[in-house]
Parts: structure tokens; sequence; C-alpha cells
């Protein structure tokens, strides 16, 4: 999707980080953690740092790590996130189901780069070119976590073009133990990629975990059938968060 990821999708553009009335996405985000005094965030997908910058900005005591594997975004990201210190750290890596190198199928849009091959042209808001392939290290959260130290992450944000799913599967051993507190991802409803998981596939997977759906934002309808919903952001939280007293 021709999108510049931040935490709200638009068409697919998102807006800038904004203090004064935050995006549905990191609101809900917001309003969940209200004011922590520190939160671990993974940003898979992070494309030219402007969603970590909106976390950097919003949870002040957050630490972000970062992935972003496509060189030229990654070095958009590196600029944006350079005011942030050691607050941050920005890595080259896709997040997968296994760790290893991979093929990273580029597009002309910076924001619709996949692990999957492009789907149904007829779901995009304007034409997309497939370009040659690159191999990139991908690693699991499991791996990485392991690697930084995490027994826990507080977001797990994943804007990651259809791949998901596979990233889920590589955070196992996390998901089993619920030490992943709330995942906000962009979700699809249609085949932009091919042989995505769906919505429905996703909640499936969390549902069996025992995670639960906190809610849908920026849902992005067919310009030319808004009966049509083609993708949006979803919130799943574990169970932790929704326990009542």
């Amino acid at each position: 999707m021709f999108r510049r990821k931040t935490s709200a999708p638009s068409a697919p553009s998102d807006p800038e980080p904004m203090r004064t009335r935050l995006p549905d996405l990191l609101g809900a985000q917001v309003r969940i953690f209200g004011n922590a005094a520190s939160l671990s965030v993974v940003d898979a997908g992070a494309h030219h740092g402007h969603t970590a910058v909106q976390y950097l900005e919003h949870f002040a005591n957050s630490r972000v790590i970062a992935l972003e594997p496509e060189p030229e975004n990654f070095a958009i990201a590196e600029k944006a996130l350079a005011p942030f210190g050691a607050r941050v750290e920005l890595l080259p890596f896709a997040l997968a189901e296994t760790d290893g190198n991979v093929a990273l199928r580029l597009t002309s849009h910076s924001g619709a780069h996949s692990l999957l091959e492009v789907g149904d042209l007829r779901y995009y808001d304007a034409p997309v070119e497939t370009l040659t392939p690159i191999e990139v290290r991908a690693v699991t959260l499991d791996s990485l976590s392991a690697e930084h130290r995490l027994d826990r992450v507080d977001i797990l944000k994943m804007d990651i073009q259809g791949a998901e799913l596979l990233a889920l599967r590589g955070a196992a051993k996390l998901l089993a133990r619920h030490a992943i507190r709330l995942i906000a991802l962009e979700v699809l409803f249609q085949p932009l990629y091919r042989n995505q998981p769906t919505f429905w596939d996703i909640a499936d997977h969390l549902g069996s975990l025992g995670y639960a759906l906190q809610g849908v934002y920026d849902q992005r309808h067919h310009a030319a059938n808004h009966a049509i919903l083609r993708w949006a952001d979803a919130v799943f939280v574990a169970p932790e968060l929704v326990a009542l007293p």
C-alpha cells in the first residue's frame, strides 16, 4: 500500500506527530498506558521513522527498537531518529518467522515493500511497479528479544505489508507467556499481497493465545466502492490489560 508508515494510516499516507489531537491508533495506546514510567517498544516496518518518533515523544521514558530492512528507508529513518540518541536503536532487519536471509520484494512505492509478492492491484490506491528484490537479514522477535535482553515487550507495532502473521509466529515464546502486552498492527481484508493472512487469520491466531481485540482504527475503504474494506489498523492486548478489578 502507498503509505508513509506512522501510527495512523490515511490513504495510505499518515500525518506527522501531533501533540494536540493524537491519531486514533496512537491515542488508543496512550490511553491504555497513560503516563507509564518506562515502556519497551519494537517498531517493525519503521519506514521513515515517523511512528518511532511518535512513541519516543509521547512515552517520554520509552526505549524503542526500530526495524527497517530497505536501505533508502533506513537512511531516512536514521536521520529522523538521531535526535533521540540512546533511547532508540535502528536495525536493518526484517521481522519474520525464522532467522536468516530473505528476499525483500521491492516496489515503486517505498511503503509497499514486502516479504510477500504483490497481489491484486485493484485494491491499491494507484499502480505499483514491482522492482528487483534484494536480500536482507530477517530475525524473529523471540531471538531479537533474547539478544537485547528484553524480558517483556510493552508495545509491538508492525506495519510489514502482509507479513505480520509470519512475525507473530516468530514470537511464539513471547506470546505464549503473554510477554508482549500490546500489539498494534496493520491488518488486511483484501488480497493486496499473494498468500497473505487476513485480519481474521491474525485474530484467530492471537485469540488462541489469549489475546483480546481492543479496537480497529483508520479503516481504508475502496474509493470506487465504499462497501469494500481494504485494510485498517488493529490493537490486540494481553489478558492482563483486559482484567477487571
